[in-house]
């Protein structure tokens, strides 16, 4: 069941060490109550255009407390007609908590579209007026604002995200909170952070929250339930399911109809996962509203391979389709992804009128098992984001914008009597004009993996490494790939040749290893004339120069001597991962030192090359996706832009490797696709070859594999 907590016989039990009594002192001073109202934050009620709740905070000292209100004028002489409402007052004890009074008060008989001040406290202090404004009727334009998951670094990274929002909608109606808006259910210094985090905010925009995982907690009886700070912040409609009141609740606001669902309490008993389905057939089936959007924290299609919220999906989606929800806001998975046009359907031809959208404000990203799964439409990892909705009429347009406030995402939902709604995408053309899909989404084989090391320890091969290079001449595929084993490690690595007729089944050259007179590895291979260049890293990771004009037979020309833009050596270190692009006469390479940055030098003979600019021209970071290594792969010519393929890591260790692109005007300035990378699950040394119809994508560590473009 469901525990519905009475926090005033909350107790604190149980022994602490010395050290986590000092840090947990430390942390509970850090927002200690006191007499002065803090944490104050107005919620929706069932009707907020005649209604509004205000929750607020204080230390047990101050035993009553009291909200006045007033329509707001100009003239400050307003005050004098206030009306004064006592509060309702609850008392929490909770471990290694200060104990705090609660204070709440629901505003009634307000009018429709009319801006109020209020303010809350008593005599022993009280807080500024704040102004907020009720909803109006179903004919104004609605906005409201949708947040993904907060959780994590609230107070330092969050706080931007929504200072941002409140700046592109100051007269939203609601704020929307998709679940895990804090990382410990209990812990009062996270939620003191998110007060912090949104400031003022809170207190003038009313707070639509639904519970994830991480807003609950299991009790010493191992029941499953919300945080106890739940209730006493958040004053909700009970107009929910027994026993889930505050969780599960809806509100009717110009012309919407507002839902949140418990997915926290779904995941966990298949008997509130029914008791929530009865509820939800008998608000949507019993709707006066033109639109419907619901939200809940677990997602009922996941961005994330490892994750499949089976229940959620198979529970909620048929009611969802049957009375033609229009907007489902969700979290959970730390990304963003949206999707309506690809939502799969239990009737044959069928479209979902449904848009799904999962998304994240805060700052904690997920790092792998992500990909661009068939059901979405467009999605971004490692981006803080927020969602401005406004609603008028027989159109909602839903716009989504990063944490430094530049627009993403954009489509419009218009309304069509007797069948679904017709989505109009309006989101940037800026990646969509320089990053089209046949040459950045691709899709794994199912023959996957084409070609690894042999396994066997007695072979040179045993283990082949990153990063091999495929030409493709005369229909014919050519591989030069590195090979070595495990005992001899980073002591011996050669070079080994594999021909394919269609880029797939490969062989191996019988007199294979084909070069061991030089470490060869991190290859690229261009060919002009009769020769063939192929520009590796060597040992010490120090890029050569290789020449051949049969594929099979290198001679190394030795170490590439780069000079900065006055003509003196560059500084002593590695620089590997060599890329070349040839035009107009002129060789373009781009290297890479410790994979912290890419540069670029140029050479008209093979022998002087020259840095275009002593700076990179392509960094790691800002992002976390290639905060730590980021190196080139191939250079490509696609529709009059250059294409960057690169692998990047997140890690320090230079683990779980993805795949990522570029695109440039000039091959100097390069911008990184927004929802990179394009390929992940630790895949590096990857690039595209045209196989005379589209371009494949192919990965080299930690062994071949292929993708075809989506189609």
């Amino acid at each position: 069941m469901y525990l519905k907590i009475n926090l005033s016989k909350i107790i604190t039990t149980g022994a602490l060490a010395l050290w986590t009594l000092a840090v947990s002192a430390q942390n509970a001073e850090r927002y200690a109550p006191t007499t002065e109202p803090d944490r104050i934050i107005l919620n929706v009620t069932a009707d907020p255009s005649t209604s509004m709740a205000v929750n607020w905070r204080t230390s047990d000292a101050v035993s009553e407390s009291f909200a006045e209100i007033a329509v707001a004028e100009a003239d400050p002489r307003f005050v004098s007609k206030a009306q004064k409402q006592k509060a309702r007052t609850e008392k929490l004890v909770w471990e290694n908590t200060p104990t705090a009074h609660y204070h709440s008060v629901i505003f009634e008989n307000l009018q429709p579209g009319t801006k109020y001040a209020y303010r809350v406290g008593g005599e022993q202090g009280w807080s500024e007026w704040i102004h907020f404004s009720t909803a109006g009727t179903a004919e104004q334009k609605l906005s409201f604002l949708y947040y993904g998951d907060v959780q994590v670094n609230i107070s330092s990274l969050w706080s931007r995200v929504a200072r941002e929002a409140y700046a592109k909608a100051p007269d939203a109606r609601l704020a929307i909170y998709a679940g895990d808006l804090i990382n410990k259910a209990n812990r009062d210094v996270e939620w003191g952070d998110w007060f912090r985090g949104g400031g003022f905010i809170h207190s003038m925009i009313p707070a639509f929250p639904t519970p994830g995982n991480h807003d609950h907690f299991e009790t010493a009886e191992g029941i499953n339930t919300t945080s106890v700070f739940w209730r006493p912040q958040f004053k909700l409609p009970e107009n929910g399911p027994k026993g889930l009141e505050e969780t599960c609740y809806y509100a009717d606001i110009q012309g919407v109809r507002f839902i949140s669902l418990n997915s926290d309490q779904v995941d966990v008993s298949e008997q509130w996962a029914q008791v929530q389905k009865e509820w939800l057939e008998g608000i949507l089936k019993n709707n006066p509203n033109k639109w419907t959007v619901i939200t809940f924290h677990h997602p009922i299609f996941s961005p994330k391979t490892t994750r499949d919220n089976k229940r959620m999906r198979e529970t909620f989606k048929p009611l969802f389709d049957r009375y033609k929800v229009d907007l489902v806001l969700q979290g959970h998975d730390h990304t963003y992804a949206r999707g309506m046009a690809n939502i799969p359907m239990q009737e044959k031809g069928a479209q979902s009128g449904t848009m799904y959208v999962v998304s994240v404000s805060g700052p904690k990203m997920t790092d792998s098992n992500i990909e661009q799964a068939k059901w979405m439409d467009r999605s971004a990892i490692y981006t803080q984001l927020f969602h401005v909705v406004n609603v008028e009429g027989g159109k909602l347009s839903f716009d989504t914008y990063t944490a430094t406030g530049e627009l993403f995402d954009a489509f419009d939902l218009i309304k069509q009597k007797g069948t679904i709604n017709r989505i109009v995408e309006r989101a940037p053309r800026q990646d969509t004009d320089q990053f089209p899909s046949e040459i950045i989404k691709f899709k794994a084989s199912d023959s996957n993996p084409l070609f690894k090391g042999t396994g066997d320890p007695k072979t040179w091969d045993e283990t082949i490494r990153e990063r091999g290079y495929i030409l493709r001449e005369n229909n014919k595929y050519y591989m030069w790939y590195t090979g070595y084993t495990k005992a001899t490690g980073d002591s011996m690595k050669y070079l080994g040749l594999a021909t394919s007729d269609d880029g797939l089944k490969w062989t191996r050259y019988a007199k294979n290893p084909i070069h061991t007179t030089l470490w060869v590895e991190d290859m690229c291979v261009l060919k002009e004339g009769n020769t063939y260049y192929m520009f590796a890293e060597s040992k010490d990771d120090i890029a050569h120069l290789l020449t051949s004009t049969d594929r099979i037979h290198w001679k190394d020309q030795g170490s590439i001597d780069i000079r900065l833009k006055n003509g003196s050596p560059i500084s002593k270190g590695p620089y590997g991962t060599p890329t070349i692009w040839k035009e107009k006469g002129i060789w373009y390479l781009f290297y890479e030192r410790n994979d912290a940055a890419v540069w670029l030098a140029t050479s008209k003979d093979l022998k002087a090359w020259t840095n275009v600019q002593d700076e990179p021209v392509l960094n790691a970071g800002p992002e976390k996706y290639d905060a730590f290594a980021v190196a080139f792969n191939k250079i490509i010519q696609y529709k009059g832009l250059y294409y960057a393929y690169y692998h990047a890591s997140a890690f320090k260790d230079w683990r779980e490797w993805t795949m990522n692109v570029a695109v440039s005007k000039d091959l100097v300035h390069w911008k990184k696709y927004a929802n990179n990378p394009i390929a992940g699950n630790d895949a590096s040394s990857g690039f595209p070859v045209f196989d005379g119809k589209q371009w494949r994508f192919y990965t080299m560590h930690p062994d071949v594999r292929v993708y075809y473009p989506e189609k």
